[in-house]
């Protein structure tokens, strides 16, 4: 089986057994000018990794991700495993109890009373 993908004038070819791969580009020479450019590596801007012989493909948009992080200035921010103060211990008896409590701290969580 050959699957061929095709996106404006980049070509990508996929198949069962790399003969068959080698024979279908070997035919469209006869029609049309290519570039083999090898092995794939990207695709439509996604990192394409193969291990054959553990027969894995890895895809990542890790270049993506680093350009949205870049537009945005936040390459300099240092990772942070939770978004909260640690030093703040929240029980669920702090929780609302009664409908007046809730009443009173919807202003506070901008909610309506039901």
């Amino acid at each position: 089986m050959i699957i061929v993908l095709v996106h404006v004038d980049d070509c990508t070819i996929v198949a069962t057994a790399l003969p068959l791969i080698n024979d279908f580009k070997a035919n469209l020479v006869n029609y049309v000018e290519i570039t083999d450019l090898g092995k794939l590596h990207w695709l439509l801007g996604i990192e394409i990794r193969h291990e054959r012989e553990h027969h894995v493909i890895f895809l990542s948009q890790q270049s993506y991700l680093d350009s949205i992080i870049a537009r945005y200035g936040f390459q300099d921010l240092k990772p942070v495993s939770i978004p909260m103060d640690l030093n703040v211990h929240l029980s669920s008896a702090q929780s609302p109890s009664t409908t007046q409590d809730f009443a009173a701290m919807c202003p506070t969580m901008k909610l309506s009373v039901p």
